[in-house]
């Protein structure tokens, strides 16, 4: 079959339903005894990349956090569960589950109309934002650079709420350099890590009741609040701001991966990834199936504009890779799925247009933290991705990369050779530094209890997170044995020797038979002792869980991911 007969037969069997997520269908939810002042509606749910589409869901919009408590207590007494939807660019199902229906009593709750104040105290090392948590990330960092402030790193995308890039743990790509000195106020892990107190919904065991609470950063009880994997209602936070910094992101498409990901041996390369973070600090490898250059991205502070560097005043600067009508994200998915063969083609061309985009001035920009760090927008491909967090010493970098790409590689082939091409997305990784208490702005702060890159303190020596995703489109055929096998290979080599894997709650993991997020192994043991080993008893997998549970006995924010994992190891 030629390439033109694919699309026309690909066309033919797509509906053209480019409806955005969370489309109002009903204008009433109809729901037993809910208060008549807060205002409901049913909506159609759906997840990033549409493996979660559920329509008739009942979502209400609170107005103020009086309203969210009456609809959090009336959920308790009907028997309902209540989950916090943000902008559902999520792969996991910590909210809704592929299949579930209005009959199971779940309530939504969107706080995108009401809950996006921000505000700004300045101290004269660091400053503190209180924000509410509905606020969108480009927004945020908007009202940030107005008052001088930024990050060290964030997610690429811009349109994530701040409360759901908090509940999973949400990152960029950054390390120190050799001779970095840090400003005040900066973090190079997560954004949980920047939390210096929050406002949680929690059970109040005197009034009997769920009650806003405010927990401060010191407080042992905050722990699991920090990154709580949609098991939390998180209203508003304050955390730490550093000073705005202007950054360079420059691209490369002609290295080898041979070369960046040589051997720590192989001595003869000059442009490894540790070369390059010791330079910068600052990377990301996108590399697409049966290529062998990928799109590398080099992020570099530069308080001055580089002779060779465009100035940028707004982010999302490659558009090539961003204006992606959602019909075209079908139309691919269609091709893979009906002739997977032209994977190794498909891949050539896709590095091919990037190649040539990046010959324009895209190739090297420069500005605000802002307009560099935030390039991927909601209509870039739908497609679904793996995600883990390898911990590992700075030293030890190199050498992971290379086997896991050597790994990664050898099972293409092996596929390929058996006429299987399970993936069609790229590689992509990413570089950053721990959850260091250390960097938070609060004597004695304390650790985010299930944050993916907590440091472990039986390993001083591992002070870095790389962070390893798979992409594919949804359906693709033998995309879960693929990546069942992958991820049993990457427990294994990473098990603590030189390196410790943990997985990435946003994205895929747990992979069984049919389906992410199933196998027994992974869900009851090996996740519950990636928070287990090495740390100390008052905050880990087992204390977290037991808090989690006091703040929430009723278990009104819990999805049935989080049953099956919080009753594993307890």
């Amino acid at each position: 079959m030629s390439s033109s007969d694919l699309i026309k037969q690909s066309y033919s069997q797509l509906s053209f339903n480019q409806s955005q997520e969370n489309i109002i269908v009903d204008l009433d939810c109809h729901l037993p005894n809910f208060p008549n002042e807060i205002e409901c509606k049913k909506i159609i749910f759906k997840n990033w990349s549409g493996e979660i589409n559920i329509p008739n869901m009942p979502c209400c919009m609170p107005r103020t956090s009086a309203e969210v408590i009456a609809v959090v207590n009336w959920a308790w007494k009907e028997n309902y569960k209540v989950r916090p939807i943000g902008q559902a660019h999520n792969w996991s199902p910590l909210v809704l589950a592929s299949g579930q229906n209005t009959s199971n009593r779940i309530l939504l709750m969107d706080l995108s109309k009401h809950f996006t104040n921000v505000h700004f105290e300045h101290q004269s090392e660091f400053s503190i934002v209180t924000a509410q948590t509905a606020i969108l990330m480009e927004t945020l960092m908007t009202r940030m650079e107005e008052q001088g402030l930024g990050f060290a790193a964030t997610p690429a995308p811009g349109d994530l709420t701040l409360g759901g890039v908090l509940a999973i743990g949400g990152h960029g790509t950054a390390i120190k350099t050799h001779n970095e000195i840090p400003q005040p106020g900066h973090v190079y892990g997560s954004l949980s890590n920047t939390i210096l107190s929050l406002s949680a919904v929690v059970w109040d065991a005197k009034s009997q009741q769920y009650v806003v609470k405010r927990f401060e950063r010191n407080n042992p009880d905050c722990a699991p609040l920090l990154t709580h994997i949609g098991s939390s209602l998180i209203l508003e936070v304050q955390f730490q701001a550093g000073k705005n910094q202007r950054l360079r992101c420059q691209s490369f498409t002609q290295i080898s991966m041979d070369e960046l990901f040589a051997a720590p041996e192989e001595t003869q390369y000059q442009h490894t990834i540790t070369q390059f973070l010791d330079k910068s600090g600052r990377i990301e490898v996108i590399l697409f199936p049966f290529t062998n250059k990928p799109w590398l991205k080099v992020w570099s502070v530069a308080p001055t504009r580089p002779p060779s560097s465009v100035e940028v005043k707004t982010p999302y600067n490659y558009p090539f890779s961003d204006n992606v009508p959602l019909v075209v994200s079908d139309i691919s998915s269609m091709i893979f799925t009906i002739a997977p063969e032209v994977t190794p083609l498909m891949g050539e061309m896709k590095y091919q247009l990037v190649n040539a985009a990046l010959q324009g001035y895209t190739k090297d920009i420069w500005g605000w933290s802002k307009n560099v760090l935030l390039y991927v927008k909601p209509t870039t491909l739908r497609v679904t991705a793996n995600g883990y967090a390898v911990l590992t010493r700075r030293a030890d970098i190199q050498h992971v990369l290379h086997v896991f790409y050597e790994q990664w590689k050898k099972l293409l082939v092996t596929y390929a050779t058996a006429g299987k091409y399970p993936i069609n997305g790229p590689i992509e990784v990413r570089v950053t530094g721990l959850d260091t208490p250390s960097e938070v702005m609060v004597e004695n702060a304390v650790t985010s209890s299930l944050s993916a890159i907590r440091p472990r303190p039986d390993k001083t020596e591992w002070d870095v997170a790389i962070w390893l995703d798979i992409l594919t489109f949804p359906g693709t055929p033998h995309a879960i044995e693929f990546l069942n096998q992958f991820e049993k290979w990457l427990f294994k080599e990473f098990n603590g020797t030189y390196a410790s894997a943990r997985v990435e709650w946003s994205k895929g993991w747990a992979y069984g038979k049919t389906s992410a997020w199933e196998d027994k192994e992974v869900l009851t043991k090996t996740i519950p002792t990636s928070f287990t080993e090495g740390l100390p008893t008052d905050n880990n997998w087992v204390s977290a869980v037991s808090a989690l549970q006091q703040h929430d006995p009723h278990h009104i924010f819990r999805s049935p991911l989080l049953d099956k994992l919080f009753t594993a190891g307890n």
